[in-house]
């Protein structure tokens, strides 16, 4: 989960007194804190070893030095998740070796409820400093109250962009601006036969269609996702796959009005990007989506934010039938 990025900050939980080795881990902890809150990268970054890795709550291997590094500062329009440390445990293994456990709890931007996960984290001393060797995340069990899939009725139609940032540039996997007003997405919703999954056709137009550059990078996209109800792990779970060849997997929360995928998506290159996508519904036919990256590999992940507006059901045409053309009458007949 997205725990990791701030994972390290200060609790009073932790042993008071370690000696001199956990001094050193506590000024480390301390260092990263404050490099999160300021958004710097670089210094979080610094603090991992050079092949310290993250594996997240549902499997996934990741870089730790690049996930982190790509953490920038918050924004007004960029928000990012809040954390809460809690019950945490620092012990030694040895002089060069130490383990913080403890739990985590995510809200997201704009939600009231928190995803709530364990860590496990691994510190090491690495050239004379305390540096994160590696981090292990668990998701603590879904509640048997977790929302139903029937919950995301309201997701069912055509809907479309009404706008978009167009203050921030384009980057591949993210929507080309929108000159003119024509939308650069299209998403339809439907159940399958059975109502047992939600079947999503997402269609991203190319830099041509959205009215710019046809020769800008820009390509038109087609995502298809099922959503759907995973009676294992409680939860709502969906699976989305790219007509570039990319495909990922999310778990969907609800509070109150807002719906949060947890989204982990592999890019063409292999590239391996996780976010929180917030869908804040109206309760009638307006939703707003945002996506909030957090672990990142490769380059960074801009934040994008959109409002998308549900289509009106097309009109039938009544059918009608064909009426007979009055017939001339025949001569010395009185007309009819």
């Amino acid at each position: 989960m997205a725990s990791v990025v701030v994972l390290l900050l200060p609790c009073d939980a932790a042993p008071a007194q370690q000696g001199e080795a956990t001094a050193g881990i506590r000024a480390a902890i301390r260092s990263y804190a404050e490099a999160f809150e300021r958004g710097d990268g670089k210094t979080l970054a610094s603090l991992w070893t050079p092949d310290g890795d993250i594996v997240d709550d549902d499997g996934h291997l990741l870089n730790g030095r690049e996930s982190v590094g790509q953490i920038t500062p918050a924004t007004k329009d960029a928000p990012r998740p809040s954390f809460q440390m809690e019950q945490t445990n620092l012990r030694m293994l040895t002089a060069d070796v130490a383990i913080e456990d403890g739990t985590v709890e995510v809200t997201p931007p704009g939600a009231t409820a928190a995803l709530k996960g364990w860590f496990s984290a691994t510190w090491v001393r690495h050239d004379g400093s305390w540096k994160l060797a590696c981090v292990r995340e668990s998701q603590v069990a879904a509640p048997h109250d977790s929302p139903r899939l029937a919950d995301l009725d309201w997701m069912v139609g055509d809907w479309t962009v009404v706008e978009d940032r167009p203050d921030r540039e384009s980057a591949a996997g993210t929507l080309p601006p929108t000159p003119g007003g024509r939308p650069p997405l299209e998403v339809s919703v439907r159940w399958n036969a059975t109502r047992t999954f939600l079947l999503r056709d997402m269609k991203i137009a190319g830099a041509s269609a959205a009215g710019g550059d046809a020769g800008d990078g820009l390509p038109a996209m087609h995502i298809t996702q099922r959503i759907g109800w995973d009676p294992l792990s409680r939860q709502i779970v969906s699976w989305a796959f790219g007509s570039d060849g990319s495909h990922g997997e999310a778990t969907w929360t609800r509070d109150d009005g807002t719906w949060v995928a947890r989204t982990m998506s592999v890019l063409p290159d292999g590239t391996q990007t996780s976010s929180l996508n917030i869908y804040s519904y109206d309760g009638a036919n307006r939703c707003t989506w945002r996506s909030v990256p957090t672990h990142v590999g490769g380059e960074h992940a801009p934040h994008v934010s959109m409002t998308m507006i549900r289509k009106p059901p097309a009109k039938t045409t009544p059918q009608t039938s064909p009426q007979t053309s009055p017939q001339p009458s025949p001569k010395g007949s009185p007309a009819r």
